[in-house]
């Protein structure tokens, strides 16, 4: 009953954290009490696209974590590919996959991390917002793990409203729709129509199409200067 009640006194003083870093301590606060080390939360929905609102908050080691992000691991981590493909909570150890994935875990172990719980969770816009917890040993059952998916719900509800808050005015202008984007995101990255169609799993005309309503859209004349508008007005980021 302890860490349920642990849990419980964690929801109720979330209206006392104005600010994400007093949240992100509360939080790590409440996880250690369940033997985990760290955790993180982020939005890993369609890794191949860049953005740079992926990461919310962390407390992972930053050596770890400049590691996991400069070699891409979005793209192979295989608890982030679970989430996203069967949408429920999982173990770190039983969502091995293949061998550059497991690699991933396994050099995970060097930071104090050699099991963990995550658990998905749908945001507002209807993206999944990953919750990623990390730890020396995994000890706990069924009933701490709950716990645990209730604390994580209510951290993403207070988080979102901070972020929220301080977030910047949207972008004035025309709005491109989420597939305008990734295109002319690859297209930033020096994609060509068919690379993008290859990379998204459309046909190339569609990736043309995607990328011609961008540039009317945008006002723009070529696709570099739909590009430099895109990243201007925020709607894609390099």
């Amino acid at each position: 009953m302890l860490l349920t009640n642990a849990t419980f006194e964690f929801i109720d003083a979330l209206s006392e954290k104005k600010d994400v870093e007093s949240l992100v301590e509360s939080f790590q606060s409440l996880i250690s009490k369940f033997g985990m080390t760290y955790f993180m939360i982020g939005n890993p929905d369609r890794p191949g696209v860049p953005r740079d609102d992926r990461l919310w908050a962390t407390t992972w080691p930053q050596e770890w974590l400049e590691h996991w992000s400069q070699r891409r691991y979005l793209y192979v981590d295989p608890v982030s590919r679970h989430l996203l493909q069967k949408n429920e909570p999982v173990r770190w150890s039983q969502a091995r996959g293949n061998s550059v994935g497991n690699r991933v875990l396994e050099e995970a172990n060097q930071f104090g991390m050699r099991d963990g719980y995550a658990l998905p969770i749908y945001s507002r816009e209807g993206f999944v917002v990953a919750v990623s917890m990390g730890a020396e040993h995994y000890e706990i059952g069924k009933t701490e793990e709950t716990c645990l998916q209730m604390a994580s719900i209510f951290l993403h509800a207070r988080l979102e409203r901070l972020r929220a808050k301080d977030a910047p005015p949207p972008p004035r202008g025309p709005k491109l729709t989420p597939r305008e984007r990734e295109c002319l995101s690859w297209v930033a990255a020096g994609k060509t129509d068919w690379e993008i169609s290859q990379i998204l799993n459309i046909a190339e005309q569609t990736v043309h199409e995607y990328v011609q309503n961008g540039l009317i859209k945008l006002n723009a004349t070529t696709r570099a200067q739909a590009v430099a508008i895109a990243i201007s007005t925020k709607q894609i980021s390099t």
